[in-house]
């Protein structure tokens, strides 16, 4: 039995629930994927398909079975890793979680160093929102992801990288602007309770720029009008360029994203602490040499690109 193919078509049946679909995604005939359970069965001594139920299910001992097969391929592939380390030095390949914002303004400037030094080292880049990325490192589909502290999940360790300040933006153009801009400050403070009836570009559920607008509104018992949710900060920001509303962002974004019409960033009040951009990872018993290069490099570009005052 081909330990391989065990997870990859126990978990098309489960997603796909039924033979035929499972057979047409995993690109086998279907007589041959009802023969590989039915041999499956076999060896175990237990029904681990319920054909039965539509969609079809695995029973509970085929979860178990299942369950059981992910975590001996995610030691395999550990196990695979450490040797290549001690066979080869610094090569291989890391799985790396890294949202759209983090891939366009943090990984162009670490992804060339790490090339340049790590010849040998294959990247693979998963994108996604903050909590996706961190299930992926859960489920060992990753083995980093770009995240902030604090975690989503509590199980995952992090290392920090740099930190990033939170601004309220909007368009240059918005009436509010003329209102506080104030000073000549660079970043005039803006109550929050200012925006009670403006509109607001909402980054969506998931992502940790959603958990910061609730708790604004919770502190001030004021919900501007959303307008528009995106799963993008990058969009969100050209939106609130355009006029569409105001939204929150960072520094980093705000200086690098080029929006056609120029926005002004607010400090808010009440004071946003800034963000804590990590990397997280599983507590291995074992990381391999290729994904601890690239952590440090990360740790360099962030030490010197990054530091905002």
């Amino acid at each position: 039995m081909s330990e391989n193919h065990i997870v990859r078509y126990l978990s098309a049946l489960t997603e796909q629930g039924s033979f035929s679909k499972a057979s047409q995604v995993l690109d086998i005939s279907q007589p041959s994927l009802s023969q590989f359970v039915q041999r499956l069965e076999a060896e175990s001594g237990v029904t681990l398909v319920d054909r039965a139920s539509r969609p079809l299910t695995l029973t509970f001992a085929g979860e178990c079975y299942l369950r059981t097969e992910k975590e001996i391929e995610r030691l395999r592939d550990l196990r695979d890793k450490e040797i290549a380390d001690i066979a080869h030095g610094v090569r291989g390949r890391v799985r790396l979680g890294a949202s759209q914002y983090r891939s366009t303004f943090f990984l162009t400037e670490v992804l060339p160093v790490f090339r340049e030094r790590y010849p040998a080292v294959e990247i693979q880049l998963v994108e996604g929102t903050t909590w996706d990325l961190e299930e992926q490192v859960v489920s060992g589909q990753a083995d980093l992801a770009l995240s902030l502290s604090p975690l989503f999940h509590a199980e995952l360790h992090c290392e920090p990288l740099y930190a990033e300040k939170q601004y309220l933006c909007l368009s240059a153009r918005d009436p509010l602007v003329l209102e506080h801009r104030s000073g000549g400050k660079e970043f005039p403070i803006l109550p929050f309770e200012s925006l009670a009836d403006h509109p607001f570009i909402l980054i969506r559920k998931g992502q940790q720029f959603h958990e910061v607008f609730e708790w604004l509104c919770t502190q001030t018992g004021v919900r501007p009008k959303v307008v528009l949710e995106s799963d993008s900060p990058i969009a969100a920001l050209h939106l609130a360029s355009a006029g569409v509303g105001a939204t929150l962002t960072t520094l980093t974004l705000a200086k690098k994203a080029h929006p056609a019409v120029p926005v002004q960033c607010f400090a808010c009040e009440p004071a946003l602490p800034d963000r804590q951009v990590v990397v997280a990872y599983r507590n291995e018993i074992y990381r391999n040499k290729a994904a601890e290069a690239l952590v440090e490099v990360m740790r360099e570009v962030g030490r010197t690109k990054f530091l905002e005052a």
